[in-house]
């Protein structure tokens, strides 16, 4: 049986796909043209889907199968090269949004190709990333999810603020009509701490002493927001409100800037109820300390 002329160029621009089958009815005979694998069977959309239709097919199923959220890694990498080799066809490219217009001539039914669109990169995707404080200072690398879809990897550089943006090339929407995808920002939140505060590089906490400590001074131990222990010495007579600063102890290096320090502050915990024993002390020392003043006047 004799082809058409018409349809001789699109079967050439099609080599590419594999296992595709196209069909010509020539008045009731029906003619099949089988060229190597298929793509489309891959991703689950019909031949003649849009450019929408393949990009939201590919998504659905790379959240389902992205190894990040425990999928095939060798299924990942089939429905991505299955995407990337529709996305960079020729066909692809030239194939409208809406469904292709046909013309019928001599009985056959022939796609017509439009005027083609030129390739587009994808939109970019936003999502927010909540970090506790050690994090975002000393860095990490975490996961986030993305619109509900899927989770991507996020390397979280140390002295990260609260607000910064990072972004994470290529996992964004994927792009049109053989486009490049485009990127993911994230924006990172830092949730509060307990007991350490950041202010530019330095690193502020307090430190309880009793009585005694401040009045005689002591050496007492903190853990740091890494978890290790710093020994911080406070000299005798300390009040409510010195600090002491430990240089090297705050936001780490980064980026040519030098480290920052730890800043501590000293409050003095009073007792809200003594014992007896505690009360006749207390009264001894302040009979020491103060000895009772005579009146000038007098």
């Amino acid at each position: 049986m004799r082809f058409h002329s018409s349809f001789i160029p699109y079967v050439r621009e099609n080599k590419h796909l594999r296992r595709r089958k196209f069909f010509m009815v020539f008045g009731v005979t029906e003619v099949t043209v089988t060229v190597p694998d298929n793509p489309y069977e891959i991703l689950g959309v019909p031949t003649d889907a849009t450019p929408e239709q393949i990009a939201r097919a590919f998504r659905e199923l790379a959240r389902r199968h992205h190894p990040d959220a425990g999928g095939d890694h060798d299924a990942f990498a089939r429905l991505r090269a299955a995407y990337e080799t529709l996305a960079g066809s020729p066909e692809y490219a030239a194939r409208p949004s809406a469904p292709e217009a046909t013309r019928t001539r001599r009985g056959t039914r022939i796609p017509v190709r439009v005027r083609g669109a030129a390739p587009r990169r994808g939109a970019d995707t936003r999502a927010d990333l909540w970090l506790g404080l050690g994090e975002a200072v000393y860095g990490t690398t975490t996961t986030v999810e993305v619109r509900g879809e899927r989770r991507a990897t996020v390397e979280v550089p140390p002295a990260t603020a609260h607000g910064h943006r990072l972004r994470v090339s290529g996992m964004g929407e994927p792009g049109q009509h053989g486009g490049p995808p485009g990127d993911l920002l994230v924006t990172v939140r830092v949730r509060p701490h307990p007991t350490y505060r950041r202010s530019g590089r330095d690193l502020h906490t307090t430190l309880v002493l009793s009585y005694p400590e401040a009045a005689l001074g002591a050496t007492v131990p903190i853990a740091t927001l890494r978890g290790e222990e710093l020994p911080v010495s406070v000299p005798p007579g300390t009040s409510p409100g010195d600090r002491t600063r430990h240089p090297g102890h705050g936001v780490p290096a980064h980026s040519g800037n030098a480290p920052g320090d730890l800043v501590v502050e000293v409050t003095v915990h009073v007792p809200d109820e003594l014992d007896r024993e505690q009360r006749a002390a207390i009264g001894h020392l302040s009979s020491v300390l103060h000895p009772p003043r005579k009146d000038p006047r007098a």
